[in-house]
């Protein structure tokens, strides 16, 4: 499956099901009670899921999965609506992610490499 967006390091808010408007909820901006900010996360739109990994001390770490119904882009900032109602907007962060394992992280899992046909045979 081929990804629509993929933001890091990124910085996002997400607030639960009913909690907030997705107009309410903007970055920059204050944040709306209940909801909650993470920052640091490589943040991936595929198909119609929404990933968010994060880098854990034991490597980067699949934190949030959830498949969306409805995805905004207002300049640099994207917003989606998630099946079970939670709102999410996310932007590239200013922090420039440095050392962190995000970079090189697959959404598509350790054991789905390609080789090549002139991949020497083990």
């Amino acid at each position: 499956m081929k990804s629509i967006a993929d933001v890091f390091p990124a910085i996002m808010w997400i607030a639960p099901s009913g909690s907030v408007a997705l107009k309410d909820l903007k970055i920059p901006g204050p944040s709306p009670e209940g909801t909650r900010k993470v920052d640091r996360v490589r943040v991936i739109l595929m198909g119609n899921q929404i990933l968010v990994a994060q880098d854990t001390p034991t490597g980067p770490t699949l934190v949030f999965r959830e498949n969306f119904t409805h995805r905004i882009v207002e300049g640099v900032s994207q917003s989606v609506i998630t099946e079970s109602g939670k709102v999410i907007v996310f932007t590239k962060d200013a922090n420039c992610g440095c050392g962190s394992r995000l970079r090189s992280w697959s959404p598509y899992g350790k054991n789905n490499s390609v080789f090549s046909s002139q991949d020497p045979i083990a």
